[in-house]
Formats: C-alpha cells, sequence, structure tokens
C-alpha cells in the first residue's frame, strides 16, 4: 500500500511518500482495518515528525509489541491520528461496526498512523460516520475534540461536577482544539468567552461563543476585565502564559488554568522516561507556584489527548444531533501532503487541515 512514512527525524524532507508498505493486519480482537478515504492533520504530527515524544511513545510501542528492540528508534514512522474510511476487516470482538461500514475515528499516537491506504484502530475509537457529514468532515473530528474532551472534562474536572453555570475562557479558539472546545462548552451549558484575530471573529460568533475578544485590537486585555473572572481558562492556541492570566481566575473557587503544550514529552526525550517523569512534576509545581495560582487557590494543570472510549460515545452522539459542526479550512489531495504540513507549519489555522484520496474534494 501507499502511506506517507517519515524515515528518519527531522525536517518536512523526511517525509516520503511509500508505495511499497505492508498493509497492516488483524491482530487483535478489538482491531479494525479501514480503508482510508481522508484524513487529518494535527500539531501533533508535525512535532512527532522532530522526533517529539520519541521515548515514551517507544515505550508505550514496546509494551504494544510494537518494538523488537526498544534501543532503536521505531522508524519508518506513519503521522496522522484521525481518519474516514471503509471497514475491510475487523476482530472477532469486534460489535459497533460491521464490514463494509463507512466510519470515522482516531488512532493513539504511539501506533501505525491514517496518513496511508489502511489503518487499523481499536473499535472502541472508531465510530460509523453520521450521513450528514462527508468524509473530509469527519476525518477532522476525533484527535482535536478528545483532546479538547480530555482536557475540559477529565483535566478540568468537569467530569465530576455539574459544568451548567460554569464561565470559561477558551484562548485561541480559531484553531482545531478551540473550535470544538467551545462548541462542548456551549452542549454543556457553560458560558464562554473565546479570543481570536480579526479575521477569525466571524467564524467563533457563529460557532455561539457568548463572546468573541479579538486579541489584536490594543484594549483587548481591558475588553477580558469587563467580561469578568473565570472557571477555567483553555489555552487552546499553546503560547499563553499563566502569568498573564492568572488574574481572570476567580480566587479560592478551585478554577484552572489548562495549557495544551506541557513540557511532559520533551522531558522524557531529554531525561528518559524516570527522569523525565521526575522533571514533570517538579516542573507542574514550579508552574503553580511561580504563577501564583496556588496562593489564589486556583491551578495550573496540563491537557493532552486521552483515548476514552466514553468521550468518543459522547462526541459521536453531540456530531450525530448536529451540535458539533467540523471546521475544515482546506483539504488537500493525498499526493500532496507535504504542503498541508506547510501550511499547518504557518499557524493560525481556522479549523483543520484534511487530506484526501478523492481528488475531486481538494479545495486548495
Amino acid at each position: 500500500m501507499s502511506a506517507w512514512r517519515v524515515t528518519s527525524y527531522g525536517n518536512l524532507d523526511k517525509l516520503c511518500l511509500s508505495n511499497d508498505v505492508s498493509k497492516p493486519t488483524i491482530v487483535k480482537p478489538r482491531d479494525v482495518l479501514v480503508k482510508v478515504r481522508a484524513a487529518s492533520l494535527n500539531p501533533i504530527d508535525a512535532a512527532m515528525l522532530g522526533g517529539y515524544g520519541q521515548v515514551l511513545l517507544d515505550a508505550m510501542r514496546s509494551l504494544e509489541g510494537c518494538v523488537q528492540d526498544t534501543k532503536k528508534i521505531s522508524l519508518p514512522l506513519t503521522l496522522g491520528r484521525d481518519f474516514c474510511g471503509e471497514v475491510v476487516a475487523k476482530g472477532n470482538d469486534v460489535r459497533n461496526v460491521r464490514v463494509r461500514d463507512t466510519v470515522y475515528g482516531v488512532v493513539v499516537p504511539h501506533l501505525p498512523g491514517s496518513h496511508a491506504e489502511f489503518v487499523i484502530a481499536d473499535s472502541c475509537l472508531v465510530s460509523r460516520k453520521p450521513e450528514h457529514l462527508t468524509d473530509e468532515e469527519a476525518s477532522s473530528i476525533f484527535y482535536t475534540a478528545m483532546t479538547a474532551w480530555s482536557a475540559l472534562k477529565v483535566t478540568g474536572d468537569i467530569i465530576l461536577t455539574s459544568p451548567k453555570g460554569l464561565r470559561a475562557l477558551v484562548i485561541g479558539g480559531s484553531g482545531g482544539v478551540g473550535t470544538v472546545a467551545i462548541q462542548l462548552l456551549k452542549n454543556w451549558g457553560v458560558e464562554v468567552t473565546t479570543t481570536c484575530s480579526t479575521d477569525a471573529v466571524p467564524l467563533l460568533e457563529s460557532l455561539n461563543a457568548d463572546v468573541v475578544i479579538d486579541y489584536k485590537k490594543p484594549d483587548a486585555l481591558k475588553d477580558l476585565e469587563i467580561v469578568g473572572k473565570f472557571d477555567i481558562i483553555l489555552d487552546a492556541s499553546g503560547t499563553a502564559s499563566p502569568n498573564m492570566y492568572l488574574g481572570f481566575l476567580r480566587e479560592w473557587k478551585n478554577a484552572k488554568f489548562i495549557t495544551l503544550r506541557s513540557p511532559m514529552l520533551s522531558n522524557t526525550d531529554k531525561l528518559g522516561l524516570v527522569g523525565g517523569m521526575a522533571q514533570n512534576a517538579l516542573d507542574l509545581a514550579l508552574a503553580n507556584i511561580k504563577s501564583g495560582a496556588v496562593a489564589k487557590g486556583a491551578t495550573v494543570r496540563w491537557g493532552f489527548f486521552m483515548p476514552v472510549a466514553a468521550g468518543i460515545n459522547e462526541i459521536n452522539d453531540l456530531v450525530l444531533e448536529k451540535k458539533i459542526k467540523p471546521v475544515v479550512e482546506k483539504i488537500y489531495p493525498f499526493s500532496d501532503m507535504p504542503a498541508a504540513f506547510e501550511r499547518m507549519s504557518g499557524g493560525h489555522l481556522r479549523g483543520k487541515l484534511v487530506v484526501t484520496m478523492d481528488n475531486s474534494k481538494v479545495t486548495i
């Protein structure tokens, strides 16, 4: 089969199209083999291209039996987390989908990805595609949606309490995670304020954010002050400083600042598993102390993708009810994967970037 593969860690020139890759086969009883019609790009793909997370992900691959020698780098590597396509085979324990079903799903980061003609995924991370979505739209949903769901429901403790009546700020609402986070929060009854650049304001207003603030305006911080304090701040951009936004959290109300860009994987890359985990504990403690969060009864937390079946089911239900709509900026041909990566590296995305096997769906 054909697959885009990373032959050595580095820049985009290390990403190559191979036409003689072995087609994956069903190994586990919950495996689903899908012929890919469309797949999306996520920032983690670009990071993994450069070797990000190699140590921890290789350890997870070793546990899965994907790497025979843990001293060797797991290359070549196929990137891609989201997908939509047709089920061509399935394990004996798979009950939620059938062969020939059109499905959409997500692949965990330590397993071979979806930038290929075929991909294997766990059945609990796969759902039948809603009929009102195109293949390309469906392929853009689950990784960013589960990142937002995990950061808010698990890291943000929403899973433990009723979110109705909470107030949330989503920093960088126009990207892949931000657009879904806004919709999730609104569906949970949360009052949502979000920030974006001038041209993205109409998009976020269309997602029913309560307040949209153009961060390029000189009085943007004053506008935030007028809105008031928040129970949750989600940094979907991965660039905001807790120190800058701590004053916008409610004091002594167990408020949280959640960032999606933590040093967790880079620490294990530099220091190994044991040293990296120790450094992670220290870094997170220092982030809470130096930002002053602890002194105000708030916390700084790290959010990340978690492959939770309950989250997949909830998101699928909301998509079926048309309460979450995918936001796709551009659709590239599968053959032009490097161009999609180049666009992603430019930042300021308006939703997701998708690659398709059907050239008639291309929008560039």
